[in-house]
């Protein structure tokens, strides 16, 4: 399970290229509820429902296989 998660970062640092920060945690130790905090240049000038659809869109094969069942996230615009 935990060459999963290195793959979700993977994905996303691929997605988001260098700006951006992830903190990507099993929310209830099942290996399906996770929690993600992120922060990104791409979020800038988004609305909320647009900075999660991009993130949806990357985790879009982990959630179809059923690896991530449930996601909670908080999308942030990196402070310069």
């Amino acid at each position: 399970m935990e060459n999963m998660v290195l793959e979700i970062h993977k994905a996303l640092n691929k997605s988001f290229w260098e700006s951006v920060m992830v903190d990507f945690k099993d929310e209830k130790n099942d290996w399906k509820h996770f929690y993600l905090d992120i922060t990104s240049d791409l979020f800038q000038w988004l609305s909320r429902i647009e900075q999660s659809k991009l993130v949806y869109d990357c985790l879009d094969p982990f959630m179809k296989s059923w690896y991530i069942h449930a996601l909670r996230m908080k999308c942030r615009v990196q402070n310069k």
